[in-house]
């Protein structure tokens, strides 16, 4: 999982606005303006999970991801952004949040439905939900309201939703009603906005066809190319970015890609290897990578590939090379 830098740029410069200086909140998350200046760098989910931390802290606000996201107009940055920029309608401009929200925060699942009503439900990763709750709560605040938000400034109107439910205790009841200016409904099963079929019907003011399709094709051909790759190659990606090498619990590496343990486990299989395999081909990679460096002891290595102790370090690493760590770093084994 992880987090287009983007986004948390929007989130931190709108929080400025309110008064939290932006090198300040960067600082606190320990996130530098550097990582958050492009939209094709994603920032880990551990960091991207915990941002609303310094925020609370901060304003003292117990809504602050509702506040910062009513003040947000535009939601989406990069491609992702152009494309549902260029929509015919609100209905389109949804439907590809659904379809390429992943590629901007796999943290986020996006459903949208249409019947008599039109449903967008919004379900952060259940990893981010139980580990980090509270952040997790103001993160879907603020994609509700940003979501809103960049619906009006999208098509010149403001959105009024029929209705709005989420899947937590009620707080601030009446901060919510103001905004989305409708009946807001707490502790229901999931986070839902719930609008009329002519709402969504609503033009976006800023279509446009030729750009539509250009980056449509664009979108398309990113998004297969990502899922063309081996699911051993990209737990690989997501335990070196995500996770820095630490090697996680199964449970937690299948939700950083999306899937159940069973299915990771399933394509792992078919692709001749196994969670453990790969969790130790990176540990192995870590390893010499970590050696180079001769102010990290031994024992600070093994802390970090997770063994119980520097013996089993050792065990391990001597069964992958015939020689022990301390020779590799004196130099003594190519």
């Amino acid at each position: 999982m992880a987090l287009q830098g983007t986004v948390i740029r929007t989130i931190f410069q709108t929080a400025a606005s309110m008064g939290a200086a932006f090198d300040t909140v960067c600082r606190m998350s320990g996130i530098s303006p550097r990582e958050i200046s492009d939209s094709e760098n994603m920032v880990e989910w551990e960091k991207a999970a915990l941002i609303w931390v310094p925020l609370l802290k901060l304003s003292g606000d117990p809504v602050i991801g509702l506040h910062v996201g009513m003040s947000v107009n535009k939601l989406l940055h990069g491609m992702v952004g152009f494309l549902i920029q260029s929509s015919r309608d609100l209905d389109q401009a949804l439907q590809l949040l659904c379809r390429y929200g992943p590629m901007i925060s796999p943290m986020v699942e996006y459903r949208y439905t249409v019947a008599d009503v039109a449903v967008l439900e919004i379900a952060p990763n259940k990893m981010w939900l139980t580990k980090h709750p509270e952040p997790a709560r103001h993160a879907n605040d603020f994609l509700m309201a940003a979501t809103i938000n960049t619906g009006s400034t999208l098509s010149g109107r403001r959105i009024v939703p029929l209705r709005v439910e989420l899947a937590y205790e009620m707080r601030e009841i009446s901060a919510y009603r103001d905004f989305f200016g409708c009946d807001v409904f707490f502790n229901k099963e999931a986070n839902r906005i719930v609008l009329s079929r002519e709402t969504i019907s609503s033009a976006v003011l800023t279509s446009d066809q030729s750009m539509f399709r250009l980056f449509s094709s664009i979108l398309a051909d990113k998004q297969a190319l990502l899922a063309a790759g081996s699911t051993a190659a990209n737990l690989k990606q997501v335990l070196f970015m995500q996770f820095k090498g630490r090697i996680p619990a199964i449970e937690e590496a299948a939700a950083a890609l999306n899937m159940t343990v069973r299915n990771l486990q399933r394509r792992l299989l078919q692709e001749q290897t196994s969670f453990r395999a790969v969790a130790g081909d990176i540990r192995k990679e870590m390893a010499f990578q970590l050696l180079q460096n001769p102010a990290i002891k031994l024992s600070e290595i093994s802390d970090i590939l997770g063994y119980s102790d520097l013996t089993a370090f050792r065990k391990a690493f001597k069964s992958w090379t015939n020689t022990t760590p301390r020779a590799v770093r004196k130099g003594q084994v190519a």
